[in-house]
């Protein structure tokens, strides 16, 4: 019997347009599920990575201000030179310099010539050497390989700068004067406005790091010496209700102004809560409104995408908002939607001060 001869049959050696298709579009949903979490997961351990190092930084200063009985001065300014004094201050250094010893840096500190201005080359040279402990990961503005910075101090409300001749003068971070004490006087040549508690006393209660001058000369009037510092004792609100650090992005080196971690400059190296709880800043009775103080563009997280040094409120690289220290060194999470009436009380070391004035709350 002769067998039929089989025909040859056609095997199939790959997938369809259709099936590759399908495959592709399967991918692509997994990819879609999976690349959120991943992100999440990286950016979980930057945060908890930038936790540390601002917990590092919040140590190095109660460290340093066990030392020195006080907390650190925000910037230290003086004259140009002891054989050529300028009546107008110079930028000599900030926290951070002080800080270096507690950072383990003690062989920049030792470098530092606090005879000189932060700005002269010897002392660039130093601050533009990156220190991993100042940077948060999280933080995408950094720029260049040193000087960078993420982290600021509690400033309060505002600062005090020389203005027409007239040293220690309450302003807001943008140099405004503010009436703070709500009666209708600013500070003048002659010291305090004649309220009780002054400008200058109000402007102590509502922060706790602020700038200081050397003496620039032997003139009770033109020498502008100003030493306002808190000890931990002066804390009358309690350590770990006051703020102490906080994380802010839009500090720290920038080439456009050559700025970096030793900068004194009051936008680049603290952070406050809004002056426009006061209209005008004139805080008198009526005119305040603390759900301003954490609000619009002076708001939590508002400055991301601000440029460098205008922006001098808390912000990070986090969702949701900013790694925090209080004053008695523990760290917290601290949401961009925090109540604006307690968002300053946190900043007041000293709320009984302003308790006389307009400026009182019950948060």
């Amino acid at each position: 019997m002769k067998l039929a001869k089989q025909q040859p049959q056609n095997s199939r050696t790959g997938f369809t347009i259709i099936e590759l298709l399908v495959t592709v579009s399967i991918i692509a949903v997994l990819m879609s599920l999976i690349l959120p979490a991943i992100q999440s997961a990286r950016e979980s351990a930057r945060r908890i990575q930038c936790a540390n190092r601002v917990r590092n930084v919040g140590i190095g200063i109660l460290n340093r201000t066990e030392a020195h009985r006080r907390f650190p001065a925000a910037a230290q300014m003086g004259p140009r030179s002891a054989a050529n004094p300028s009546q107008q201050p110079q930028p000599y250094r900030n926290w951070v310099v002080d800080l270096l010893p507690w950072l383990d840096r003690k062989d920049l500190a030792d470098r530092w010539r606090n005879d000189l201005p932060s700005t002269a080359p010897a002392n660039r040279e130093l601050s533009s050497v990156h220190l991993d402990v100042l940077v948060c990961p999280s933080d995408f503005t950094v720029v260049g390989s040193g000087g960078n910075l993420s982290y600021s101090v509690n400033g309060g409300i505002g600062d005090s700068v020389y203005i027409a001749g007239i040293f220690d003068f309450p302003v807001d971070p943008f140099h405004s004067p503010i009436d703070l004490n709500g009666n209708g006087d600013l500070t003048t040549v002659a010291g305090p406005d004649g309220g009780s508690p002054t400008d200058r006393d109000m402007l102590k209660a509502s922060g706790l790091f602020f700038a200081e001058n050397r003496r620039i000369s032997k003139d009770p009037v033109a020498f502008g010496l100003v030493q306002r510092h808190h000890t931990p004792a002066s804390v009358s609100d309690g350590l770990s209700n006051t703020l102490m650090v906080t994380e802010n992005i839009r500090t720290g080196a920038d080439p456009a102004t050559g700025a970096d971690w030793a900068t004194t400059e009051t936008r680049r190296s603290r952070v406050y809560f809004s002056h426009r709880v006061c209209d005008g800043n004139e805080c008198s009775e009526g005119n305040i409104n603390y759900a301003r103080a954490n609000a619009g563009a002076h708001a939590i997280n508002a400055g991301v995408h601000q440029s460098e040094g205008v922006a001098p409120w808390p912000s990070s690289g986090h969702p949701g908002g900013v790694n925090v220290i209080f004053a008695d060194g523990h760290l917290s999470f601290l949401s961009e939607d925090v109540d604006g009436a307690v968002y300053a009380a946190m900043f007041s070391p000293a709320e009984r001060v302003m308790r006389t004035t307009p400026l009182r709350q019950s948060p």
